[in-house]
């Protein structure tokens, strides 16, 4: 005897799709005319990038000067800046800390200058 098997509803089939790590496009699970609706995700075109003067080995110092100008203003942008009590808390643990280590090096340089003394005596 012949088996017979169970058609796979739509939703059996995105799901066997997941599991296979397939790629689910926007139509799966719809049946019928509208299953022939456009895509929804389309392919992004990249932009041409814009010409900035000449090539990078034929340029001059402005050139220069102006290529890295850009460069730094788009890496600033990028920067995650302290906030107002973030900035005046780290302020406060870097002078204590300078303050602890001063008065570390202070009695050290103290002690030291006190032995050559005797030593030297």
């Amino acid at each position: 005897m012949a088996r017979l098997q169970k058609k796979k509803s739509a939703s059996e089939k995105s799901k066997a799709k997941v599991n296979e790590g397939q790629a689910l496009t926007p139509t799966d699970g719809v049946k019928g005319p509208e299953r022939r609706v456009k895509p929804v995700f389309q392919a992004v075109k990249p932009k041409p990038a814009p010409s900035a003067g000449p090539a990078p080995g034929n340029e001059n110092f402005y050139h220069k000067a102006m290529r890295f100008l850009r460069e730094v203003r788009v890496e600033l942008k990028k920067v995650t800046w302290p906030n107002r009590k973030q900035t005046a808390g780290s302020t406060v643990v870097v002078i204590v800390l300078v303050f602890i280590i001063a008065s570390f090096l202070g009695l050290v340089d103290f002690g030291l200058s006190k032995l050559v003394q005797i030593v030297l005596a």
